[in-house]
């Protein structure tokens, strides 16, 4: 009887025993952290797309490589995979795919391009910190939002970039007055409004100013209308087709701008081939270029050269650098709660193949890279900053007939 009551004793103490240490045991670490991507991989916006997307997979599989981000809860390294999901160039896609990834793949943070800033309140309601790149719109970051950050610059930083860059040239030579073309969208009339507020600031006459739908067929009234006032520069945001045929009547109508600025439409690769000479002399902006000079930079190129055969894309670094910004805050967190995450993304203070990134309270980065391209003779060429630069600002810009 005392041999029965000691064994039951043995038995209830090692039971307690193993349910005590499981209390205190880490939690069953994950097999993979879930970063979402949303980006337009079909549709006219799926160039940039397919430049994140590289610069996503790229960052993953070098950290990857390392073993993994160290997460202290599970006292364990464990590697990263990103779920990249095509929102087809539609604002309302990326809103579905946003719940999808949280809902089915318990994604711990977004990442994404362009039109996934409709799905701003999405991350701020489900409480998942998102970087953005590929977006320059700066309105969504005055809403008071906590888990939307970018770091890229916004539209009063590309605005700030082209008048520096204007006014680097000797004073003599340096345009008076500005043609305004404003994309009718929120971030076409936003930078619209950001460029002439910069060019008044600067003493710069605004000589014309006039909306445009997107996929206008005709650009005759603002060609003419700024050919009329004698703007000497072009400033505009459109998307591809819409810059490819904007410059195409610009010849027809035989206006001869000193400088064309159209951040967007020129990021796209097939810009070169399709224009021709046509397409030479036009900015871009576009937050990176394969030749900024920061730390990773040249071995993301050269990884990315022997991939796909050319110098890494223009959304490929802030994408890469996205990746690393959120590694580096999953180990500071030191967990995979997504508001522990935001909060360490927050205090961010870290260099990236985009620079040194560190954000101010409303998700914007404080000093972001102002890199800007022209076309010169078939090839985007680095003209800014002046320390990274491999080709000069060429400035004023042929007259078409001699194109």
């Amino acid at each position: 009887m005392k041999a029965t009551f000691f064994r039951c004793s043995v038995l209830s103490c090692a039971l307690i025993f193993l349910l005590v240490t499981a209390s205190f045991a880490s939690p069953s670490a994950p097999q993979t952290i879930a970063v979402g991507a949303i980006v337009s991989l079909s549709g006219f916006d799926s160039n940039l797309g397919h430049q994140a997307k590289a610069g996503y997979e790229m960052a993953v599989e070098a950290i990857n490589a390392a073993g993994g981000v160290l997460v202290k809860e599970y006292g364990k390294k464990i590697p990263l995979e990103v779920i990249v999901q095509d929102m087809e160039s539609n604002p309302q896609k990326a809103v579905s795919r946003m719940e999808y990834l949280l809902t089915s793949k318990a994604v711990v943070s977004y990442v994404g391009t362009t039109f996934i800033s409709a799905g701003s309140g999405v991350a701020e309601k489900n409480k998942i910190p998102t970087l953005v790149v590929a977006s320059a719109v700066q309105g969504v970051h005055e809403r008071g939002f906590k888990y939307w950050f970018s770091p890229v610059g916004k539209s009063p930083d590309t605005a700030r970039a082209v008048f520096d860059i204007l006014e680097s040239l000797p004073s003599d030579k340096r345009p008076k007055s500005v043609a305004v073309f404003q994309e009718h969208t929120d971030f076409g009339l936003e930078q619209a409004q950001i460029f002439k507020a910069e060019a008044e600031k600067r003493k710069y006459t605004v000589a014309f100013i006039d909306k445009y739908t997107p996929m206008t067929k005709d650009w005759s009234p603002l060609i003419m209308g700024a050919k009329k006032a004698g703007a000497e520069v072009v400033l505009t945001s459109p998307i591809t087709p819409d810059g490819m045929l904007m410059i195409r009547q610009m010849k027809e109508l035989d206006y001869n701008p000193k400088a064309v600025v159209a951040i967007r439409a020129p990021d796209d690769l097939s810009w070169g081939k399709a224009m021709g000479p046509a397409g030479d002399y036009v900015l871009l902006m576009g937050g990176w270029h394969h030749g900024v000079k920061f730390p990773g930079v040249d071995k993301l190129n050269a990884a990315y050269t022997a991939k796909f055969g050319r110098p890494a894309d223009m959304q490929t670094g802030p994408a890469y650098a996205s990746i690393q910004i959120i590694a580096a805050a999953i180990e500071k967190a030191g967990t995979l709660d997504t508001s522990k995450i935001r909060d360490a993304i927050a205090a961010t203070d870290m260099m990236t193949t985009v620079g040194k990134v560190k954000f101010r309270p409303n998700g914007t980065v404080i000093d972001p890279c102002p890199a800007t391209i022209q076309w010169q003779k078939g090839a985007q060429k680095l003209i800014w900053p002046k320390e990274f630069k491999d080709a000069d600002f060429a400035y004023p810009i042929p007259e078409w007939k001699s194109r």
